[in-house]
């Protein structure tokens, strides 16, 4: 989402030096503070959510052949599909996608049709793979059997079916094929960049699954999808299961486990960009609640993380109150100006005195125009007592929308980075209410306060 984010970046920092000589100086009545920024995102998905009702049911359960299961969700340009379903018949088998899921977008078009070739049988890696509906611990007659559980498979880790797949016992299994058992199709719409997909079962019972035994049933579980970037969200092939609830769907067609591990991890885990900071004594040193963006570069951190033109403004002409601007554009562990991404931070150095307080902007960087900063006051740096205040600050930290872009769903929307979208009704700088956005500025990021001995 930062196409447009480093126009801040090295050019522009290096015309920038004169920002940072009044933040360098030691007064001997200042003390030097070190602030961090940290990404703290620990969202590994957009989105996810479970399949257990067959369109025509009310009750939860697998699909016969006709059946059908469906679920929608929107997502964005870079976003991919992952899902499990449990092949019934098996020990440990199940239907998936690729560990990094199926591209919902094509050269920038929504996809739609069937998308069938994209799904594959897997096989777990946690329970003995006898001949489908025949051996005693596949799904249909798990229930029943006098030892209880299947033994442990020999080869633990999650793998792809081969063809014909082979047995621990070291006997084969012509599996029929993927496409003669289900089939999955995906629906979208490009102006809302909704999807629904479609997960039908296709089989025959009376000649799909032949066995031993004769031809079995076909029946395909209840299951969880995801929708991520594209970072295995569900399992990764050649490793062992993650013990987070695939087994359960791969052994047993019960998708709860997994469906609860997942929730907590949903979210959009933004990028943060590089950022201006003041120290000031006066109260709005960078907007004023309810007013329109002043149009000195706020819009641009707000909509393309770029610092250089806010940077200026502030430090060619200070508005009232500022005694020190700069910038910061490097996370602490890189050679170069970027964003943040979760688990990286910025750090930046002031010289700080008793009454000075802490403004800064950075960029929601999966938004149209949303920012990250204190309120109009800043965070105060001293207490009453005029020593500094260190530690955790970020409970003073809010999200902000400029109003200078209207808003789109975040990670979704079709103008977070270019092109750019049509202007916002309500102009005016204003928090982004938990109705519109809920997750708390906590989830994203953490602002801390250090004294530099």
């Amino acid at each position: 989402m930062f196409n447009r984010s480093l126009r801040g970046g090295a050019a522009s920092v290096a015309a920038l030096g004169l920002l940072t000589l009044s933040a360098c100086g030691s007064d001997p009545q200042s003390t030097r503070l070190r602030v961090r920024i940290e990404n703290v995102a620990p969202f590994q998905q957009l989105k996810s959510g479970m399949f257990n009702t067959k369109l025509s049911g009310t009750a939860p359960g697998p699909l016969a052949p006709g059946d059908v299961y469906e679920f929608s969700f929107t997502a964005g340009a870079n976003h991919r599909l992952s899902f499990v379903s449990m092949f019934g018949q098996s020990n440990d088998w199940f239907f998936g996608t690729d560990p990094k899921g199926i591209a919902l977008f094509s050269n920038g078009t929504p996809i739609s049709g069937d998308i069938t070739s994209q799904v594959l049988l897997w096989d777990a890696g946690t329970e003995v793979d006898e001949e489908p509906a025949v051996g005693p611990h596949t799904g249909p007659k798990q229930a029943s059997s006098t030892d209880g559980p299947g033994a442990l498979d020999p080869n633990p880790l999650v793998r792809r079916l081969g063809t014909p797949a082979r047995l621990t016992s070291g006997q084969t299994f012509n599996m029929p094929a993927v496409a003669s058992m289900i089939r999955v199709s995906v629906a979208s719409n490009a102006e809302t960049r909704q999807f629904t997909v479609r997960i039908e079962n296709v089989s025959d019972d009376r000649v799909t699954l032949s066995t031993s035994e004769g031809i079995k049933p076909v029946r395909i579980s209840p299951g969880v999808w995801t929708v991520s970037a594209g970072n295995e969200p569900l399992f990764t092939e050649g490793q062992k299961d993650r013990g987070q609830g695939l087994e359960a769907i791969a052994e047993m067609g019960d998708n709860s486990k997994l469906t609860a591990v997942l929730a907590p991890l949903n979210g959009v885990a933004t990028p943060l960009s590089p950022g201006v900071y003041a120290l000031h004594t006066a109260a709005a040193p960078l907007f004023t609640v309810g007013a329109k963006d002043r149009g000195q570069g706020l819009e641009a951190i707000a909509e393309m993380g770029d610092i250089s033109k806010l940077s200026n403004a502030v430090s060619m002409s200070p508005p009232a109150g500022v005694r020190v601007s700069g910038t910061f554009n490097t996370p602490v562990d890189a050679s170069a100006p970027g964003p943040i991404t979760p688990g990286h931070a910025y750090e930046f150095d002031v010289d700080a005195m008793p009454a000075d307080r802490l403004a800064f902007a950075v960029m929601f960087g999966q938004s149209n125009d949303w920012v990250f900063g204190p309120d109009e006051q800043g965070i105060a740096l001293f207490d009453a007592d005029g020593m500094p205040v260190t530690g955790d600050v970020t409970s003073k930290v809010y999200l902000w929308d400029v109003g200078t872009e209207l808003d789109e769903e975040p990670a979704v929307g079709p103008h977070q980075g270019p092109p750019e979208g049509a202007l916002e009704r309500d102009n005016t700088v204003r928090r982004v209410p938990v109705t519109q956005y809920a997750p708390p500025v906590s989830q994203h990021l953490r602002v801390t306060v250090t004294e530099v001995p």
